[in-house]
Formats: C-alpha cells, sequence, structure tokens
C-alpha cells in the first residue's frame, strides 16, 4: 500500500532537549508499536546544542538543504548520518539553518553525559 501524504505538511515548533532556539518538525510517519518515527526537522539559523548527551534509539538523518555540525562533523546537503543509540555528540549547531530528514528507531528520550 502506498500513502499519499501531499505537501500540506503539519509543521510545529519544538524545542529539542539542550538546545535553543526551537526547530520545526513536520511528521511524516510513527509506528507505535516500536515507538520509531521519521520527521523532517527544520533548524534555524543560529541553532545550537552544546550540551554532550545521546539518545537511548539509533538515528539516522540526511541533510536535504544547507549544513549541520554535530561532534565536530559538518554534514551539507547530500550527507547522511548514522549514531547508534548511546554514541554520545557535543557541540551541535547550524550557522545558516538547516533541513534534514531524520528517523528515530525508538522513542527519542536524550540523555545528558555526566
Amino acid at each position: 500500500m502506498i500513502e499519499w501524504i501531499g505537501r500540506d505538511l503539519s509543521w510545529r515548533p519544538f524545542t529539542i532537549p539542550r538546545s535553543s532556539p526551537p526547530v520545526s518538525l513536520a511528521p511524516l510517519h510513527a509506528d507505535p508499536g516500536t515507538g520509531s518515527f521519521l520527521v523532517l526537522v527544520r533548524f534555524p539559523a543560529g541553532w545550537t546544542r552544546p550540551a554532550a548527551g545521546h539518545y537511548s534509539c539509533d538515528e539516522e538523518f540526511v541533510i536535504l538543504e544547507g549544513e549541520l555540525a554535530v561532534s565536530g562533523t559538518v554534514f551539507g546537503a547530500g550527507d547522511r548520518g548514522w549514531f547508534p543509540a548511546g554514541r554520545e555528540r557535543r557541540d551541535s549547531w547550524t550557522g545558516a539553518g538547516a533541513l534534514a530528514l531524520a528517523w528515530f528507531s525508538g522513542p527519542a528520550d536524550w540523555v545528558v553525559s555526566e
């Protein structure tokens, strides 16, 4: 079965834990059985999350527009990132903003590093 989503996405503001300013999210799919979900994330210019931590699930993303830096690696349009559950990241930021397609393998619970 193919599900047509259309162009009218439901964008909403969301504050990613330990970051500012808020991003905009457009949910695309969620699996209630596993808690996994697929979402578009629009990072505004100047977004930053300097705190170190990790998600309790796997995260995979593709940058569609702009650049996003995570733990010293700058991801640009077309770049793919993958972080397994528990992989620490720090110093995330974008200068001019970015748009990413992100998939999480379960609930995205952020755990702050000690």
